[in-house]
């Protein structure tokens, strides 16, 4: 009798996460393409074209059915970029980083070429220590954050920082060298 009571439990608790798994993707969407403005349509990825002219994205900016929302947008004159390559203490080369959508939420690869950037001796660098925590460092503490993370050597690497994927939003003055960096903490 055990036995079939743990058979019959384990068929219940089955079928009760895979009605819950079903309901978010758009396969289990009951609605269809009604028109009605309940909460189901609240997890549908979005087919039109987002705001600034970006292509849509039926999978939701990032494949897989993933239904981030809309994609972040940085404040004016913030780029966020992709560290690719760290040459010494005042020069790196990164590429433009756009939003991908994950079942996560959204997070930040580098796309196209890279490009050169100064880095000179006043920038304002920001190191992140949490989720919304950072600390201030000069360029060479954060030349050398840079150049750990790129070299994946992170047991050079101390507390309060880690590696984040190299994902910084940088400001440009008018000669087009980084005013400030900043990174992005994610986990």
């Amino acid at each position: 009798m055990r036995s079939n009571r743990q058979v019959i439990g384990t068929v219940a608790l089955i079928a009760a996460l895979s009605g819950g798994l079903v309901a978010c993707g758009p396969e289990g969407d009951a609605a269809g393409g009604s028109s009605s403005s309940g909460p189901s349509t609240a997890a549908k990825p979005s087919t039109s074209a987002p705001a600034g002219g970006a292509k849509a994205d039926p999978a939701g900016s990032g494949g897989g059915g993933n239904d981030c929302g809309k994609p972040p947008t940085p404040p004016a004159g913030v780029k966020i970029v992709e560290v690719g390559l760290h040459r010494d203490v005042s020069v790196f080369e990164a590429m433009d980083a756009q939003p991908k959508c994950t079942p996560n939420d959204w997070i930040y690869h580098g796309e196209g070429e890279p490009k050169g950037y100064k880095l000179p001796a006043t920038v304002k660098g920001e190191l992140a220590t949490g989720p919304g925590k950072f600390q201030k460092v000069n360029r060479d503490e954060l030349s050398m954050h840079i150049d750990g993370c790129l070299s994946q050597e992170h047991r050079n690497i101390k507390e309060p920082f880690s590696c984040h994927g190299n994902i910084y939003e940088i400001t440009l003055d008018a000669k087009g060298e980084v005013q400030t960096m900043r990174e992005r903490w994610s986990v």
